[in-house]
């Protein structure tokens, strides 16, 4: 079952880091190309390729967790007995839930002040707590695979034993 849901999490995370790429990509050279030959900016290009950035980055930044390789400075941990890379593995998870939480908690309070004042975006009129949304999912994203990483480290340790 937990091998299901973390099998649909990575069709979620590719199809949109996937599709959100094609569309940032596409937009963009749209918009070089109309302000090349037309002079005419199509500025809700830029609120888009912004916001899709936006959650891109989270996304991909909890791929690399889930893989393990957003960590970095392997080059010492690996050095370590596997008893001190577990321990560090769990510093590194409680700093990355700390890290987590504040980025939802403040996600989620900045989608809520946008709904509430009605929020719009300048150039297409959208209520912004849409764009907001991204913050907090993102956020979600990341603490659920920092997690998962965690737990395989943990788990390989004691198959290890």
């Amino acid at each position: 079952m937990k091998d299901k849901i973390f099998k649909i999490l990575d069709n979620i995370e590719n199809h949109i880091i996937g599709y959100g790429l094609l569309i940032m990509t596409t937009i963009t050279f749209v918009n070089v190309i109309s302000r090349k030959f037309l002079h005419l900016s199509l500025s809700f290009t830029e609120e888009i390729t912004t916001i899709l950035f936006i959650l891109i980055s989270l996304l991909g930044a909890a791929v690399a967790a889930k893989r393990g390789s957003h960590l970095g400075l392997s080059v010492f941990t690996d050095l370590l007995p596997k008893k001190a890379q577990k321990y560090i593995s769990v510093v590194t998870w409680l700093a990355a839930a700390f890290f987590s939480f504040y980025l939802f908690r403040y996600g989620v309070d900045m989608v809520r002040s946008e709904y509430i004042f009605e929020v719009k975006t300048p150039s297409l009129g959208w209520p912004e707590w849409i764009f907001g949304m991204t913050i907090p999912i993102g956020a979600l994203f990341l603490f659920i695979r920092f997690t998962q990483f965690t737990i395989n480290v943990l788990r390989n340790d004691k198959e290890d034993k």
